[in-house]
């Protein structure tokens, strides 16, 4: 493995068993803002995506998205020291993946985190700092020999041990609002971040499924692009790591969990229907698997939460 943004290009990894102890808190966030993403297609295809598990537990969380060199989400909080709650966050596939620096006096980390393929959990660190960049889906750094299918359902993590990354964090530890950190960011790694896609092969088969909501096949896909099914397996597998079956199961659930976020008291059977879910027990397996609840589960939090469930990402 490589480190993704942190400063020298061809850095490797030790992919160690180790590294898993270094899980952390950021891949969540997300709510239901849209995401442009260049395809073949005449129509550019728009992400809905949702991170909804983290935000009752930060202090200070502030996000913010910027446009050159490429689109890209930033945000930062303070997960506090006194923090008795869950050692672990609830992550929820999304397709997308994050650069994150998490950081104290004593302590700092780089992660690289990927989209699961199902729900999983992430440790936080109470009495931290956490600084990130959330990438649009289909999108990633101009690395050498990196790929999406690197980090896809996957952490890769690096410590500050590298002496250009550990000035990073001298200088990060001096800033308070998230404007400063963001141009020091960029300051020190836009030359890695460009709006690099995804083969146009590729980014036509993302086109195809998230315009069909997730509701198509892959002979489907196929036949609109000319493909042969094997061949949009292997692209999209190549590409991006997840296989297109999968990616239409993702891409249909982030639907639906827009629909009841924004529609909490519409009854399941609407969700099945407008998504081509074969059934309310296909519906309810499908949700459980992605989000960890059932959906009448979900609606409840979301109630109780009142808002602290969910916060906007891209």
């Amino acid at each position: 493995m490589y480190l993704m943004v942190c400063g020298v290009r061809h850095m490797r990894l030790a992919n160690t068993a180790g590294s898993r102890n270094f899980s952390i808190s950021a891949k969540f966030f997300a709510d239901c803002e849209v995401i442009a993403l260049k395809t073949c297609s005449p129509v550019n295809s728009f992400f809905k995506i949702y991170q909804p598990f983290f935000k009752k537990h930060t202090v200070g969380f502030e996000q913010q998205m910027v446009f050159t060199p490429a689109q890209m989400r930033f945000y930062h909080f303070y997960m506090p020291e006194n923090y008795l709650g869950e050692s672990e966050f609830t992550c929820i596939p999304d397709g997308c993946a994050d650069i994150v620096f998490v950081y104290n006096d004593d302590f700092c980390v780089v992660e690289f985190i990927g989209s699961p393929l199902s729900c999983k959990t992430l440790a936080c660190y109470p009495g931290s700092h956490y600084f990130g960049v959330r990438l649009k889906p289909g999108m990633f750094l101009d690395v050498d020999d990196i790929t999406l299918s690197d980090v896809t359902d996957n952490e890769i993590v690096y410590s500050s041990r590298n002496l250009y990354v550990g000035k990073f964090f001298d200088k990060i530890r001096l800033l308070k609002s998230l404007q400063e950190k963001i141009n020091l960011f960029l300051n020190e790694f836009s030359s890695l971040v460009t709006e690099t896609y995804l083969p146009d092969s590729v980014r036509a088969i993302i086109g195809n499924i998230n315009e069909s909501r997730g509701a198509i096949t892959v002979s489907q896909i196929a036949e609109n692009l000319c493909y042969s099914e094997r061949q949009v397996r292997r692209l999209l597998e190549d590409g991006v790591g997840i296989g297109p079956k999968t990616l239409c199961r993702i891409v249909r659930f982030q639907n639906a969990l827009h629909r009841i976020i924004n529609n909490p008291d519409m009854g399941n059977i609407h969700y099945i229907a407008e998504l081509n879910y074969a059934d309310q027990a296909h519906f309810q397996r499908e949700f459980k698997n992605f989000a960890g609840l059932s959906p009448n589960a979900f609606k409840d939090a979301q109630k109780r939460m009142k808002g602290r469930l969910i916060a906007t990402m891209m």
